[in-house]
This record gives C-alpha cells, structure tokens and sequence, in this order.
C-alpha cells in the first residue's frame, strides 16, 4: 500500500506539470494571435497637395502581409470616390514595413484654401483617415 501513495504522487505531480505548460502554450498562442492582429494595417506618413491641386498621400503598411488592394473614399469637401487609377485591385502592392507614395489619388475640389478628408481601407487591417490642406 505504501507504493501506491508514492506512485499517485508522483502521477500528480506530472500531471500538475502538464497541465501548466498547456496553459502557458495556450496562453502564448493567444496573446500572439493578438498582437499580430492589432498591428495589421496601414499608417499615413505625408499628404500634401500641390498647386494644381492633386493630392499625394504616403502610405507605410505596418503589416506582416503585402497590402495588395485599397478603398479610397473622399468624405469633406464632398464625398465620393478618389481617382479610379487608386482604389481596388488598381493599388501597387505595399510589401510589409514599406513605405509608398501614390501621386494623384484624387482632386481636392473648390478654390482658395480648401481641406480634403479621406479614408483609405486596405485589404488588411483597419480603416486610416488621412486630411489635406490644400491653397
């Protein structure tokens, strides 16, 4: 009887520690699930418009996958689409931790100063505003 009390003990004991490095596996495993998730996207490094009024906006993908295709919607002074030659499957790829610039994404209409607001959606991640003052 004196062996089975040393056996369960030590079953016990493997079976805590099991179970712990399941739980630290699991746990790892989320946790970077998350993070990898919450980094996914695009962040505006410049937008600027020049004296005929075309806007250029920079854009670095903060992904860890290519940004193959983008939604470009124009929300103030009015709202519309940007140029066609930007939006969908017409966006050059932005490979991972690149940085691109896109000339001509769209007219800031109206006359004297003026300030466009956008809103870029990658294929990947999340929606980005972008403004632009505009003379």
């Amino acid at each position: 009887m004196r062996n089975l009390k040393g056996i369960s003990a030590v079953i016990a004991t493997i079976l805590m520690l099991v179970i712990t490095i399941a739980l630290a596996g699991t746990t790892y495993l989320y946790f970077t699930g998350i993070f990898t998730t919450q980094t996914q996207g695009i962040e505006i490094t410049d937008a600027f418009c020049d004296s005929s009024g075309s806007v250029t906006i920079a854009i670095r993908n903060l992904g860890t996958s290519s940004i193959t295709s983008m939604t470009c919607l124009r929300t103030s002074p009015s709202s519309g689409s940007c140029n066609p030659g930007f939006t969908g499957s017409n966006t050059p790829n932005i490979a991972s931790g690149a940085v691109q610039n896109f000339p001509g994404v769209d007219t800031c209409q109206g006359s004297g100063s003026r300030f466009c607001q956008y809103r870029l959606t990658p294929n990947v991640g999340r929606t980005q505003p972008a403004s632009v003052s505009c003379s």
